[in-house]
């Protein structure tokens, strides 16, 4: 479960190509500069590890991008993500498996590197997306979550 969680970074997070968010959303959002839309894979380190499937597609008319995590063909997560103009702020929600999610904010407006950090529930968990190239990008959580130290890395690359 604490695995679940540290994948919520991979939210921000998280993004489409400008292929298909391009068209629906406006040249000024942060959407169209991630490019994250297609396959993904993962491979994690530290106090969780493995590796995970990653899928981003565009929903919502292309204003929010969400990914779908599996591991061996089974569903364990989803992440949707949107930018607020309005505030400059992303906006992270992420769904677990039994039912368990959370809420993620990040004030950066780059596409290159965002920090969020855990609104709702009330959580000490931070995450860090970093753009390596267009064809990697990298998650590294920290914090604690259900009394356990977290510390992860994991670096993903479109397959």
């Amino acid at each position: 479960m604490i695995q679940k969680f540290l994948l919520a970074g991979i939210a921000f997070a998280v993004f489409a190509s400008g292929t298909g968010i391009g068209r629906a959303a406006t040249a000024a959002s942060p959407l169209v500069a991630l490019q994250l839309r297609g396959h993904w894979v993962c491979a994690q380190t530290g106090s969780s590890t493995g590796t995970f499937d990653q899928d981003w597609t565009p929903v919502i008319g292309g204003t929010w991008i969400r990914a779908t995590d599996s591991t061996k063909g089974q569903v364990t997560a989803e992440h949707t993500v949107t930018f607020s103009k309005a505030d400059s702020t992303w906006v992270v929600l992420d769904e677990f498996l039994p039912g368990s999610y959370d809420v993620l904010h990040g004030t950066e407006s780059g596409s290159t590197h965002i920090a969020f950090h855990a609104v709702y529930p009330k959580l000490a968990l931070a995450v860090v997306y970093n753009r390596l190239t267009p064809l990697k990008y990298t998650l590294d959580a920290t914090g604690n979550l259900q009394g356990k130290k977290i510390l992860t890395h994991s670096v993903c690359v479109k397959s």
